[in-house]
């Protein structure tokens, strides 16, 4: 018997911590560009189109508007931070080469700063790709909301960001300030053309490292979660239906109350092979505050690990994470080139049950003349 949600009726039961007609998946950062060509002919093996697939199992779609605004330099964004194409041989990623507030180091230049505007975008783009979506499969909306101490950290280097939280806090609070301002714009901005159609809205700040916390928990909450308030009162005020959810990787288990304290609904990436991250000390302590979105190893499991074991760890992952709702089960982050491609088979068959996930298959089918 094949599930009776939608997809979106899935994701809203799952993150309200109420328990769906089976357990949510979602894409979220996707297989990389060179993975995706991998996949690709992996599953037109089978008669499958991996595009078709991948549209047919992901139970959320990210949208975003679009941007209209002054002519970048070429591997610039708003922000003024520049990247340039680095190889790892099977692949390619974008490296930042310049950061625009590194050499500035007083509150009076980061104000003069030429900060971005959300009057770059044009938002009324968004309504018409939903209603199409909504024609041709209701699933769960997720916007980007802000990520400011990320984006500052870009702007500065990670080393020297890290440096001033400590040295110069009130610089670091400036930029913040700034940068919070812009991710508030930008969300009265969603909410006033499409707020009622949300279910997630996404933040983001990088705050574990594979070990432990990048920071204290003090100078957290002394210095960035008053921005992270900002901006998930603001969610609340605006569209008090959606969700907040907050991106981050690393081991952040001794920081989830500050989150949870700041307004956090869930957790998303839930990277298991960091200290601490465990999925039954996770529901146990915090699971009836907090949604869990990610879980399934991109470190470890789905690159190194047999399809047997994906399989395996991926059913209790949705045991576990999953009692009683509260779990979009999801890949950590991207998945990289290099990943069997049985595993990702292995993953989805695992999570959707045989019926959906055959289902799935069956709808992807390519069309031969």
């Amino acid at each position: 018997m094949s599930s009776s949600m939608s997809p979106r009726e899935r994701v809203l039961e799952a993150i309200n911590h109420r328990q769906p007609d089976r357990i949510p998946f979602a894409w979220g950062f996707g297989p990389t560009p060179e993975m995706t060509s991998t996949l690709i002919p992996y599953f037109a093996a089978k008669g499958v189109d991996f595009h078709r697939l991948l549209a047919a199992t992901n139970d959320i779609l990210r949208i975003g508007a679009a941007y209209v605004g002054p002519e970048l330099k070429p591997g610039a964004d708003i922000w003024g931070v520049r990247r340039k194409t680095s190889s790892y041989g099977s692949g390619s990623y974008d490296e930042i080469a310049y950061s625009p507030l590194a050499s500035i180091e007083t509150v009076v230049e980061t104000n003069a700063y030429p900060w971005p505007s959300v009057d770059w975008f044009d938002f009324s783009r968004i309504a018409p790709v939903l209603d199409a979506a909504d024609k041709e499969l209701p699933r769960a909306v997720c916007i980007w909301g802000g990520n400011p101490f990320e984006l500052y950290c870009w702007m500065t280097g990670l080393e020297e960001a890290m440096i001033r939280l400590a040295t110069m806090p009130e610089v670091v609070v400036a930029a913040l300030d700034h940068i919070t301002e812009y991710c508030e714009n930008w969300i009265r901005m969603v909410s006033k053309t499409v707020g009622s159609r949300l279910d997630i809205v996404f933040l983001a700040d990088d705050l574990g490292g594979q070990n432990g916390l990048l920071m204290s928990v003090s100078s957290y909450e002394r210095i960035i979660q008053p921005f992270h308030r900002r901006l998930t009162s603001l969610i609340r005020n605006e569209m008090p239906q959606a969700k907040s959810m907050f991106h981050s990787d690393g081991s952040v288990i001794k920081i989830l109350p500050s989150l949870i304290d700041a307004g956090v609904d869930i957790l998303e990436a839930v990277q298991l092979d960091c200290a601490g991250m465990d999925p039954e000390r996770l529901k146990a302590e915090f699971g009836n505050r907090l949604a869990f979105h990610g879980a399934i190893s991109v470190q470890a499991l789905l690159p190194h690990g047999s399809a047997e074991e994906v399989s395996c760890q991926c059913a209790s992952l949705v045991r576990i994470l999953g009692a009683g709702g509260g779990y979009i089960a999801a890949p950590s982050h991207a998945i990289q080139v290099g990943t069997p491609p049985a595993n990702v088979d292995a993953m989805l068959r695992a999570v959707l049950g045989d019926t959906d996930y055959d289902a799935a298959l069956e709808s992807a089918r390519i069309q031969t003349q």
